[in-house]
């Protein structure tokens, strides 16, 4: 049986192109999944922090409210409702302003953190309204999007993701 081995090269090069290595090289260390990873301690730590802050804030209000209605308040299901809305609006509008004039919110700060875009540096204003928006939609479904970075493979929250930032180390 004298058949002849035929040879079929199949040549990919022309459709596909090569794998670019250099980018990779080139990232920064914060944009790594395992950098974020070890941020997310010190990370929820800033955002309880922050909580906390516009906590604070919130519950001044309504003693204040309570204090001058004439009737009092009942607190029925709407009232209640109201009010959470009232606080989650809160927390969006002073991540916002935060992001908007330091990269930083209190929290970050004594946390040593900072918001900044991919090459390294603070954020623009029009990235920092981005990161704003991802944190008002971030907190509107009961805060899941800062639960994201625990079963994010790149330890990134819907903020991170939607204006394209990390968190560094300072």
């Amino acid at each position: 049986m004298d058949r002849k081995t035929k040879r079929t090269i199949i040549d990919i090069t022309q459709d596909q192109s090569e794998l670019d290595f250099d980018e990779a090289e080139l990232s920064l260390p914060f944009t790594f999944p395992d950098y974020q990873r070890r941020l997310l301690t010190t990370r929820v730590l800033a955002d309880l922090t922050d909580i906390v802050i516009v906590a604070a804030i919130y519950i001044l209000f309504i003693v204040t409210t309570y204090l001058q209605m004439p009737g009092g308040v009942s607190l029925d299901r709407r009232t209640v409702g109201i009010y959470g809305a009232g606080f989650l609006l809160l927390v969006g509008v002073y991540f916002l302003l935060f992001m908007l004039s330091a990269s930083q919110t209190p929290g970050m700060k004594t946390r040593q953190l900072l918001a900044v875009s991919r090459e390294g540096v603070p954020l623009e204003p029009r990235t920092a309204c981005m990161r704003g928006f991802g944190y008002l939609i971030s907190i509107v479904p009961l805060m899941l999007g800062f639960v994201w970075a625990f079963i994010d493979p790149e330890h990134l929250t819907w903020a991170d993701k939607v204006s394209g930032t990390y968190l560094k180390k300072i």
